[in-house]
This record gives C-alpha cells, sequence and structure tokens, in this order.
C-alpha cells in the first residue's frame, strides 16, 4: 500500500461519488433519453399517424373527434372539431422535427379559429419544441410539446416500440454508471492520497533545512532506452466510433435503393424507412441485406413508412433475431 494512502477516506469518496452518480444516471438520465428517443419517433411519423396518435391519447381522457378522416383529407393546416361534456373543442397537430421550434404563427392561429369557432377551448400537439414567446400567446390553449406530448401519447404507441425504446435507454445507463463508478474509483485514489501528501510535504520541508549541501559528482552517460517491440506498437486501439459509422453506412446505402424515400435511425436499434411506393417482401429483403454486412446491426428492427396515399399501415419487421 502507498505510503500515507487513506483506505477508509477513499472508501468513503468511492462509495459515496458512485452512489450518487449512480442515481441520477438510472433515475433521471434514463428517463430523459427514453424521452428524447420518444419525441424522435414521434417526429418520424407522417402528420396523419401522428394526429391520430394524440386523437386517441385525448379519446382516453374523455373528448370524441368528429369527422376525423373527412378532416385529415384537408391536410396539416386544418383544425380537427373534438367534443367533450357537450363542448366543442379544436386540435391542431403540426408535425415537425424533435430539435425544431414553433413559433407564434401556429399558437395565434389556433387562438383565432377558436374565437370564431366559439369552440370552449384549443389543443396544439407537436414534437417540436414551442417557443416561449408563443406559450405567452397561448392564453388558455392546452399546449403539449416535449415531456408533455410523450406523457400523453407514449402508452398509446405499440408495446413493441416501447420496450425497445426503454431497452435503449437502459443499455446506455448501464455504459454511463460503469464509466460513473470508474470515476468514482480514480477520484477515490486521488483523495485517499491527499492526507498522505500533506504529510509528507510538511517532514520534506524540515529534512531540507537540516540536510548538508550535496557533493558534486561525476555525470554519467545517460543509458539508452530500449527499441519498443515492433509486435506491441502495431496493435492499434479499437476505434470507438466503428459502429457510428457502420451506422452511417447502412444510411447510405438504403437510401439509395430506388423506393426508399428518407431513412433515419429513430433509436439505437430501429432503422425507420419512408417509402416512395408500396413494397412487397423482396424490396425488404434487399434491406435486410444491407444490414446483415455489420454484425452489430444484424438484429435491427425495421420500421416501415408507407407512401402519401397508401392504404397500408406503419409495419414493423426484423431481419434477424438476437
Amino acid at each position: 500500500m502507498l505510503a500515507g494512502f487513506s483506505p477508509l477516506i477513499a472508501t468513503v469518496v468511492v462509495v459515496l461519488s458512485g452512489a450518487l452518480a449512480t442515481a441520477y444516471l438510472w433515475l433521471v438520465r434514463q428517463r430523459q433519453a427514453e424521452t428524447t428517443a420518444g419525441i424522435e419517433a414521434l417526429a418520424a411519423m407522417r402528420w396523419r399517424e401522428f394526429t391520430r396518435l394524440v386523437i386517441e391519447a385525448l379519446h382516453a381522457r374523455g373528448f370524441v373527434a368528429e369527422s376525423v378522416e373527412q378532416t385529415l383529407e384537408h391536410g396539416p393546416q386544418a383544425e380537427i372539431r373534438l367534443l367533450r361534456e357537450g363542448r366543442t373543442w379544436l386540435l391542431a397537430c403540426k408535425q415537425a422535427g424533435a430539435k425544431s421550434r414553433l413559433g407564434t404563427a401556429s399558437v395565434r392561429e389556433l387562438s383565432e379559429a377558436v374565437r370564431f369557432n366559439g369552440a370552449a377551448g384549443g389543443i396544439l400537439a407537436t414534437p417540436a419544441r414551442i417557443e416561449a414567446d408563443a406559450r405567452k400567446l397561448a392564453g388558455d390553449l392546452d399546449l403539449y410539446d416535449g415531456t408533455a406530448l410523450w406523457a400523453l401519447v407514449s402508452q398509446m404507441l405499440p408495446s413493441s416500440l416501447r420496450e425497445d425504446l426503454t431497452a435503449n435507454a437502459r443499455k446506455r445507463s448501464v455504459r454511463e454508471v460503469a464509466m460513473a463508478w470508474g470515476g468514482a474509483l480514480l477520484l477515490g485514489l486521488v483523495v485517499g492520497l491527499v492526507p498522505g501528501m500533506i504529510k509528507g510535504g510538511s517532514e520534506s520541508d524540515t529534512v531540507v533545512d537540516a540536510a548538508p549541501a550535496p557533493t558534486s559528482s561525476p555525470a554519467k552517460p545517460a543509458s539508452t532506452a530500449p527499441a519498443p517491440d515492433p509486435a506491441l506498437t502495431a496493435a492499434a486501439p479499437a476505434d470507438p466510433n466503428r459502429e457510428q459509422f457502420e451506422r452511417g453506412e447502412v444510411i447510405h446505402a438504403v437510401s439509395a435503393l430506388p423506393w426508399v424515400e428518407r431513412v433515419m435511425w429513430s433509436t439505437a436499434s430501429t432503422l425507420v424507412i419512408q417509402q416512395s411506393e408500396d413494397v412487397e417482401q423482396v424490396h425488404v429483403d434487399e434491406v435486410c441485406a444491407v444490414l446483415n454486412r455489420y454484425d452489430s446491426l444484424r438484429a435491427s428492427r425495421l420500421q416501415l413508412q408507407p407512401p402519401a396515399g397508401s392504404q397500408r399501415t406503419v409495419r414493423f419487421l426484423q431481419c434477424r433475431s438476437y
């Protein structure tokens, strides 16, 4: 054991800092990561699918939609009429990217529609972040974005997708907790050495004051360091960005397929593909052939988004099981 090292202080620091970091990462950061991935998945949906999901969630809160299909035909700019306890409400669903921002125009437009129709209130739902200036104009409108939107619709998502989001968030938390305990161990070692360093420094000062002046001695020739072993220097560390590089290659290869309009990773194991046309199994096999090139991505899930005007629904497939 190192001279002056305090095992008690080191143990207390390791346990305390590691436990605090674990509690934060497991109880706070994991939920934040799951919410962020969920909002990104909502943003990847088509407007119709996102709107139906919001309507279904509001139905559980006592709202009933009128003429949903007819209203959806008018596109994203149309407000949907809802009834609750005999009173009319208006719903506006603004589909946008998870990192984009929604300004005052959308809030002002819904407020004017509520006043014009004499509605009891209005609801605005969007995966984007509603700006602070827009919130000031909201008045009695109910705004759902970020964590509020996820809390509203998360239970309406397919159970397989929710489980996938939770599993990915848990894997990330496990890695972060392991790193946190490694940092706690290093911190404990450093703090445990402090008392010995302080004591050793004071003793060194006393010895220097009493010690005689050193006598000179003949200079010794510098020793030549041994040459490094070529077998050791040839081994390069593993590339930590390898998996990210492979994900980019998958995006590049799949986007080149003629029936693919857009492709993105909504989670670490879910590849979202927006189709430009209805596809069959042979087209899915093309995507699986790309994923099978990479060991870490072979078991990824496919979320196939049908093209606009298609009668098909979103499909969740998996090329290969874990």
